[in-house]
């Protein structure tokens, strides 16, 4: 019988890798140190004696799990084999661990497992991507580098996890779905992963060995690259079906008997049912409405016979008691010689377009209604004036006293010019047909002008207009026509929302490149939820039965888009009962002198476009 040092001999100069240790178990850590004893020759070779001898390595629960498992009871079952991936040999092994004496083990690196080198060769060949893992997820083999990712390359995988190789978000889906396969729910499934701007195609299988699952197999197809592989035609349904339920539209597809043969994500929700339960089933089958199933029977039967396409609307009451509207459009599914096939469907949301439409219709209405009101108002003053005057003149009295019923006629004329020039204006706005007619002027003395002219209005209300300005005199390009109407338009709004004794005020501040025009007011101001319908088309804030808010709604609206015509911005700030401040932003600039207006304006030509602007403030005029 061998003694101790003939035994060591023999085990030294064996072909068989391995080494002499002892275990070290931690009570209280998930973990065991293994102290290296001696090594023999062939274990040195491999590993290029890089393992140290009397030194300690830590063994970790999570990457030998078999063995910490067993480790601590190695003195009574005496041996234990595992296979592992052996880090300082770069390999797989099959291990076994025999106990000797006292904690004392020798460890054999049995047999290193790699596939065989004629499959290996006929793997490289193949123009994508294979590769193998064992059951905690670890790289046994990789064919050739994965063109997804730069480190994941066959010197670089083996023996490593998906974390260790990939981005944690990426490594969580190669996991989640290595899982399925691991516990048993799925023999192979196949999955669609966007990574680096490419779409790849992943195809997993489990691998068994005596019934037991043992690792899987996978290979990974870049979808447009993947010509004449035996895989094409499942990449390429996966593919659509991948399409189909990313799009937000319900889809489906029936055959001519009516049996359900696809539908996506969104309409089997609506259905309230998953994909496995619709497919392969009749319309009577999921659908329990009967006026439904028979309406769509007939739109079917039509269109299979006569080849057409048939939209349709209908509504859907929600369980929160609001309303939705759905467009479905079905058309017949036909081959290249025109036989068809079947019925494909696409059923589309389109509650914001119907609310949208139903809003504007509202507004529309109250729109027309509002100005039959506001243009009856005026003619009906008008033609009771006249009346008056006609009866006045004919009783003999004289015509100076009639002077209040003249000027009444004058302002209400004014009234109705106002809201046709307004509509006039919105429409040729809307319709793009307003140019702009710019010209190099002074705007300080031109908005200054306008502010004096009026003060006089202003003044019958008691309220202030004060003007300021950081610059006394600034040459710019501006259409003088259209900043006098949106100079005109903002202060009548706010003298028309400022009570008595208040104040408004206007400035001008001359940056670099903008000029700065802010119209504030101390008035009754506009409700937060209100700010953003300040600019919309017919849209009023407040009541418009009161006098504070007589109008078309159309004003602020036609203020923007001049605005927008130069090029500017307009911006509202307000609090309810603080009064509002409007700021306009518009570009500094000076336009060529052939192109500008050589026509400029006069003041006195104004004051009929201040009392057009102002008639639907006073009830009487000068």
């Amino acid at each position: 019988m061998l003694d101790r040092e003939d035994y060591l001999k023999v085990i030294y100069d064996s072909p068989t890798p391995c080494m002499w240790a002892s275990f070290i178990k931690h009570e209280n850590e998930k973990s065991c140190d293994i102290e290296v004893i001696g090594t023999n020759k062939e274990l040195d070779n491999i590993a290029e004696k890089e393992i140290l001898k009397n030194h300690k390595y830590k063994i970790n629960s999570g990457k030998y799990s078999d063995l910490f498992s067993k480790a601590d009871k190695l003195n009574e079952i005496k041996e234990l084999s595992i296979v592992d991936f052996v880090d300082i040999l770069g390999s797989f092994y099959q291990i076994d661990i025999r106990h000797i004496y006292d904690d004392k083990y020798i460890v054999w690196f049995t047999k290193k497992i790699e596939l065989d080198e004629n499959i290996k060769l006929l793997l490289n060949k193949i123009g994508t991507a294979i590769w193998c893992k064992d059951k905690y997820g670890r790289y046994v083999y990789l064919n050739k580098s994965l063109d997804l990712y730069p480190n994941a390359t066959p010197n670089k995988i083996v023996g490593k996890t998906d974390f260790e190789v990939f981005p944690e978000q990426e490594a969580n889906v190669f996991v989640k779905g290595d899982e399925k396969l691991l516990a048993g729910e799925l023999e192979s499934m196949e999955s669609l992963t966007f990574f680096n701007g490419n779409c790849y195609c992943g195809l997993n299988h489990v691998i068994k060995n005596d019934g037991d699952i043992v690792g899987t197999i996978g290979m990974c197809i870049d979808t447009l690259r993947r010509k004449n592989l035996i895989n094409e035609e499942i990449s390429d349904t996966k593919m659509l079906e991948l399409i189909s339920d990313t799009i937000p539209d319900s889809i489906f597809f029936k055959d001519n008997s009516g049996i359900f043969r696809h539908c996506n994500k969104v309409f089997a929700q609506s259905m309230n049912l998953r994909k496995e339960d619709i497919l392969g089933k009749s319309e009577e089958q999921i659908n329990k409405s009967k006026s439904k199933i028979k309406k769509y029977k007939k739109e079917e039967e039509q269109i299979r016979l006569l080849k057409q396409t048939i939209i349709s609307n209908h509504s859907q009451k929600c369980r929160d008691g609001s309303t939705k509207y759905f467009e479905t459009v079905k058309v017949p599914f036909l081959d290249e010689h025109e036989m068809v096939g079947g019925v494909l469907g696409i059923s589309r949301d389109i509650s914001h377009r119907k609310e949208a439409e139903l809003e504007f219709e509202r507004l529309r209405m109250e729109f027309f209604a509002n100005l039959s009101h506001e243009f009856k108002t005026p003619l009906n003053l008008i033609f009771s004036s006249i009346q008056l005057i006609e009866s006045m003149i004919d009783r003999g009295y004289d015509s100076s006293k009639y002077i209040t019923y003249t000027n009444i006629i004058k302002q209400n004329g004014y009234r109705i010019l106002k809201m046709v020039n307004n509509l006039i204006d919105s429409t040729r706005l809307n319709s793009g047909c307003l140019e702009l007619n710019k010209q190099n002027y002074n705007i300080v003395e031109f908005i200054e002008n306008i502010c004096e002219s009026v003060q006089n209005y202003a003044n019958e209300e008691n309220i202030r207009v004060i003007f300021d300005t950081n610059v006394e005199e600034k040459i710019m390009a501006f259409d003088l026509e259209k900043v006098e109407r949106m100079m005109l338009n903002m202060l009548s709004n706010a003298i028309k929302y400022t009570k008595e004794k208040g104040q408004i005020e206007v400035s001008l501040n001359f940056e670099e490149e903008y000029l700065y025009i802010k119209v504030k007011d101390n008035g009754v101001g506009i409700p937060k939820d209100k700010l953003d319908d300040v600019f919309k088309l017919f849209k009023q804030i407040n009541n418009r039965m009161t006098k504070l808010s007589e109008g078309s709604g159309i004003g602020l609206s036609i203020v923007k888009s001049l605005v927008d015509l130069h090029d500017g911005t307009i911006n509202v700030y307000s609090k309810k009962g603080r009064g509002s401040e409007f700021i306009i932003k518009l570009p500094i600039s000076l336009c060529d002198e052939k192109e500008c207006s050589r026509k400029i304006p006069k003041y006195n030509k104004y004051v009929e476009n201040i009392d057009i602007e102002f008639s639907d403030i006073y009830t009487s005029t000068k």
